[in-house]
């Protein structure tokens, strides 16, 4: 874990220098503030000179107002080390969810999924940063502290080491348990914060189906198994913590004590007395950070083995070969099978340019997947052979091939929050102004995030403008004119047929117009999958 964030934090390593250096000063005049009070209480029992008293008073409130003032350029600089290395972190495990198998990826909750990574990836970097600058700020002043205070009493700093020692031996006994248990407990937490995602996910449908009592309930059963967890965790977590308690009971005797002793005996000024007070509130301090630090390792260790395992998953097999034109898609024997279900059997066929292909079937006929297939989604999950200009596509570089040269139209077309512009030219290219309003007549403005504010029917005249926008030799549709009116329809219908010529165009459809307008009709059963 460790060097995996130290990959990260490194690219900030300026900053962090100046954030580390930063937090030794501190650390360095929080040591001093103590000792210089000590001397000011000896300054006020032994009667001597005023003058040097106020200057001692005005050096103290210096060094606090320094204090804070380094304090608050800190937190700027570990605000944006913080936020930026997290954000590095989620960016590169995302992108690399991308590139993992279609199949792969829908096993997991997407709610989940969203949770685990960011909440994961804030939380190693946290606790990365507080090892690295809170562990030497607390170990430096745990061992000054200590030092010190055997200086003016040996008795008390001896005692008080041997009561870490049994500490740290405490937890090397539990520390297992603090993993099982943190680990369990941010599983258990992530569903149910993916139960709440759902519930608002799918508020249409909810509000729709009048569902509201059936999801209040939903949402209650999974809260009582996050509850129980999280109860049965916090009380383990409880009985650990208790051990700072005693520590501290422990350590409170042997100040007021040992020290009240020396005192009383005239071994020790009230001044150093006080000396000791503060320094223990040091080492106090200190040995509870430390003692979480145990806690908050294992709790972090988790995060990362979680995070780890979705760096871990295989990528999706992509070739390297990148073609300049597709002339033809060929299908040789192809099956493909989901969930112990076959989808498709012994599919043979080839689409050529300059043909407008039809795929029509009843649903769950595998149209759609074809159509996957055919794009890539699936390499290397499937039986048979798919062909590009008669080479293999697991030696073609797909995804490449999908950002230049395949143009989709989802079945329902994704909208993304901004102008019409935004939403079409995905790809950097311009769309000739004659596609432009041969599909879109009516001005449509600011796009709400997912189409919010406009029609069905607007959504799919952005998504066929998108496909067309990047000007690939492959156009697929699926279901492209559900949602579009007579005119429209028949203004696509044309549009089509008019740049065929230098393109394999491939649409899913159940309209009878589709149908007639098509070069060639592949018809699809679900007969045909045995």
């Amino acid at each position: 874990m460790l060097n995996y964030c130290a990959r990260y934090i490194s690219v900030y390593r300026h900053k962090l220098a100046v954030y580390l250096s930063m937090s030794i000063v501190s650390t360095i005049i929080a040591i001093i503030i103590p000792i210089f009070c000590g001397q000011i209480i000896d300054l006020m029992t032994s009667n001597q000179d005023v003058y040097r008293l106020i200057k001692m008073g005005i050096l103290v409130l210096l060094l606090g107002f320094l204090n804070i003032l380094i304090g608050y350029w800190n937190y700027r600089f570990y605000i944006v080390i913080q936020t930026n290395t997290a954000e590095d972190i989620s960016e590169d495990i995302i992108h690399h969810l991308h590139k993992i198998s279609l199949n792969e990826l829908q096993k997991y909750d997407m709610g989940y999924l969203n949770e685990s990574i960011n909440n994961d990836s804030n939380s190693i970097v946290i606790f990365f940063l507080s090892l690295i600058v809170n562990a030497l700020s607390n170990g430096l002043m745990l061992l000054s502290s200590l030092l010190i205070l055997c200086t003016i009493s040996l008795k008390v700093g001896a005692v008080l080491f041997l009561l870490i020692c049994l500490y740290i031996i405490f937890f090397l006994g539990i520390r297992d348990k603090l993993l099982r248990e943190a680990e369990s407990y941010k599983d258990a937490r992530s569903v149910f914060f993916s139960a709440l995602l759902e519930q608002f996910g799918n508020i249409k449908f909810i509000k729709q189906q009048a569902l509201e009592d059936y999801y209040k309930s939903k949402l209650k059963q999974e809260f009582k198994i996050f509850f129980e967890k999280a109860l049965s965790v916090q009380q383990f977590f409880y009985r650990y913590s208790s051990a700072d308690d005693i520590l501290e009971i422990a350590v409170n005797f042997c100040i007021y004590v040992l020290g009240g002793i020396s005192v009383v005996k005239g071994n020790m000024t009230i001044g150093g007395f006080t000396i000791i007070l503060n320094f223990y509130k040091n080492i106090i301090a200190s040995i509870k950070y430390f003692a979480d630090l145990g806690k908050e390792y294992q709790d972090n260790n988790a995060s990362y083995k979680r995070l780890q395992k979705y760096c871990e998953l295989k990528e999706q097999k992509n070739g390297v070969q990148i073609l300049e034109d597709i002339s033809t898609i060929s299908c040789n024997n192809l099956c493909f099978t989901r969930d112990g279900q076959r989808i498709l059997q012994g599919l043979n066929i080839t689409f050529e340019k300059g043909e407008i292909y039809c795929i029509h079937g009843e649903n769950g006929s595998g149209k759609t997947t074809l159509i996957d297939l055919l794009s890539g989604l699936f390499i290397g999950e499937y039986e048979g052979e798919i062909y590009y200009n008669d080479i293999n596509i697991e030696n073609i570089d797909m995804r490449e091939m999908r950002r230049r040269k395949i143009s989709i139209l989802e079945q329902e077309p994704y909208v993304l929050g901004g102008s019409l512009e935004d939403n079409i030219c995905l790809s950097g290219k311009q769309l000739e102004s004659k596609y432009f309003s041969r599909i879109i007549k009516k001005k449509i403005g600011t796009v709400g995030e997912n189409g919010k504010g406009i029609s069905g029917g607007e959504k799919q005249k952005i998504g066929i403008l998108r496909v067309l926008a990047k000007q690939s030799d492959v156009l697929i549709f699926d279901e492209p004119t559900s949602a579009l009116d007579q005119e429209s329809k028949k203004d696509f219908f044309d549009l089509l047929k008019k740049i065929k010529k230098e393109k394999i165009i491939i649409f899913i459809s159940h309209d009878k117009e589709a149908k007639q307008i098509a070069d060639k009709v592949i018809e699809m059963s679900v007969e045909n999958h045995d």
